[in-house]
């Protein structure tokens, strides 16, 4: 695991008997030092804090009082989160013989007072919550807690919560470890929090997180195999079992034919990611993604020139937990491959920087990353977090091959690509993939058995009406006219429907003629402004310009006879 931040709570945890050991401080300055941003979390008033603690200056921002206040010592600016404790609460704990200690907003005291301090609540009409912290008690306004306040400073520092890992080991550490990506206590920790942790370090308070930070500096952490990092593709289809993924540290090959649903299962997951707050940047070469621009925190991009990036992650910066799809869609293969390529560079500085963003998924990925694609050293595909998209799987350089560590298959027949799957996907999968009916796939982990799973229905549906232009006629000037090059023309459509038919009446050479200068895609785009159906026709053209179809009046006809391209909608997917 790489972690952008840590969020470290002091006593228990840090400390032990109010101070930091020199171990402990020695651990934490190398954090520091190998860019991980570092912020105190506790519950002690601030002045208190500031007596006990002699290194503040290790970390980019205090939050003290459990939230109440906040300290960003290389300004030295300090700013309350809420509220003084009102004056009349403080003269009725005076009055009940409350032994406490007021901050600029906490007041803390200890548990055996409880029953006291609920009467004096009562009595003055404040309204105060209680948060335990082992033996001790702190009385806040409602809603202010470590959580809410970390929260708060990783928007500050720009970062994504998904990349910060909280440390704590008490009750009131609870909110912080709900505020951050992941968490880990010592061995000493209450139980209640033992719970709650991803990662448990052996040994007490200051002496296991001096230990746990090697581990946690050099990436030596392993992903916790628990259900809140993992991300939900379906239900295994004979037992219902939910069949899912790695949130993080793992690259996914999604294989299959044209039209096999690997698109739509693919944009499935996107969905998912971006509804866990996952930062995910799609790189779209054919166009097939813009629907995804429907839901919150997506935005769609068109990319024709390297410039055009900055827009795409000027967003992503902006947001951390941002879904960006950058359409390359509108260039010619060789400025495609020139600006994917432009793109993983901008995304591996930006990941370097800020960790995010967290996924990145690229569609038809044997255009770009064959061996004579996109260079090398433009992304580290070891670095994890990539999901590959393909009907190609074999034309992939070796390297992004190796480093596969889920495989999902919708249907695959041919037998080149059924061949080089026997090497990686258990061989009961590779014989299942040739027969996978719509809406069920199968994933395989590296080394492990393959599993056919049902894919969950999908926000963004891919419907498209083509009804209401199958009988309107367009303006005469704007009519499709098939011929060949020098000659008259042999059939003209004034609509969808006629273009429809002409399609199976004319020619194959003619078709060729066509399709070579991209004419279908081009009427569909500027008499209708269909992009949907204007991308299909234009991927069409391309791949058969590529030889990678057969037989072309086909697979011209294939997109024209849909009316609805819900996946739902037709068992071959899309």
């Amino acid at each position: 695991m790489r972690f952008t931040a840590l969020a470290c709570d002091y006593d228990g945890t840090l400390a032990s008997h109010d101070r930091v050991g020199a171990p402990t401080v020695a651990a934490l300055e190398r954090a520091r030092a190998s860019g991980l941003r570092l912020m105190l979390v506790t519950g002690r008033t601030f002045f208190e804090l500031t007596r006990v603690c002699d290194r503040l200056d290790l970390f980019a921002a205090v939050v003290a009082e459990n939230g109440g206040v906040l300290y960003f010592p290389s300004e030295g600016r300090i700013c309350d989160m809420a509220v003084e404790p009102p004056p009349r609460l403080l003269a009725e704990l005076d009055r009940r013989g409350v032994l406490y200690q007021a901050g600029r907003v906490v007041i803390g005291t200890t548990r055996d007072h409880e029953e006291d301090i609920r009467a004096a609540l009562a009595a003055t009409g404040v309204t105060l919550a209680l948060i335990a912290n082992r033996r001790s008690l702190m009385l806040l306004p409602q809603g202010v807690h470590k959580g809410s306040s970390v929260r708060h400073v990783i928007r500050m520092l720009g970062l994504s919560a998904r990349d910060v890992l909280a440390l704590g080991d008490a009750e009131n550490d609870a909110d912080l470890f709900d505020a951050c990506g992941f968490s880990g206590c010592p061995g000493n920790a209450v139980e209640e929090l033992k719970g709650r942790a991803d990662w448990i370090f052996a040994g007490e308070n200051g002496t296991a997180i001096a230990s746990a930070l090697g581990r946690i500096v050099d990436g030596r952490l392993l992903l916790p195999a628990t259900a809140r990092h993992r991300i939900r593709l379906g239900w295994a289809a004979r037992t219902a079992e939910p069949v899912t993924i790695p949130g993080r540290d793992a690259n996914l090959l999604v294989q299959g034919d044209p039209h096999s649903g690997k698109s739509w299962l693919t944009g499935a997951l996107v969905e998912r990611l971006a509804g866990e707050g996952y930062a995910t940047c799609v790189i779209d070469p054919e166009g097939d993604y813009h629907v995804l621009a429907a839901l919150p925190g997506v935005s769609w991009f068109s990319v024709g020139r390297e410039v055009e990036w900055n827009e795409v992650l000027a967003a992503m910066r902006h947001d951390p937990a941002a879904t960006v799809v950058a359409d390359v869609s509108a260039s010619g293969y060789a400025e495609k491959v020139a600006l994917i390529e432009a793109g993983l560079r901008r995304i591996r500085a930006l990941r370097e920087e800020r960790g995010f963003p967290h996924w990145v998924v690229l569609d038809e990925a044997h255009y770009s990353l064959h061996p004579e694609g996109v260079s090398a050293e433009a992304f580290r595909v070891h670095e994890k977090g990539f999901c590959f998209v393909t009907h190609r799987a074999s034309w992939l350089r070796s390297a992004v091959v190796e480093s596969i560590d889920v495989f999902i298959l919708a249907r695959t027949s041919r037998p080149d690509e059924l061949a080089f799957l026997r090497g990686h996907v258990a061989p009961a999968g590779v014989a299942a993939a040739p027969a996978l009916p719509g809406r069920e796939f199968l994933l395989s982990v590296r080394g492990g058995e393959a599993v056919t799973f049902v894919a969950p229905p999908r926000v963004t549906s891919h419907v498209r009406h083509l009804g209401k232009y199958t009988d309107c006629p367009v303006a005469a000037h704007q009519r499709f006219s098939f011929r060949l090059p020098g000659q008259l023309p042999i059939a003209s459509a004034a609509t969808l429907g006629e273009f429809s038919h002409a399609l199976d009446q004319v020619g194959d050479a003619v078709l060729e003629h066509h399709a070579s200068r991209g004419d279908f895609s081009r009427w569909v785009l500027d008499v209708f402004d269909d992009r949907h159906l204007g991308g299909h026709l234009r991927k069409v053209e391309r791949r058969w310009a590529r030889g990678e179809i057969n037989d072309l009046r086909h697979a011209l006809a294939q997109p024209l006879g849909l009316i609805e391209e819900d996946f739902e909608a037709r068992p071959d997917g899309g």
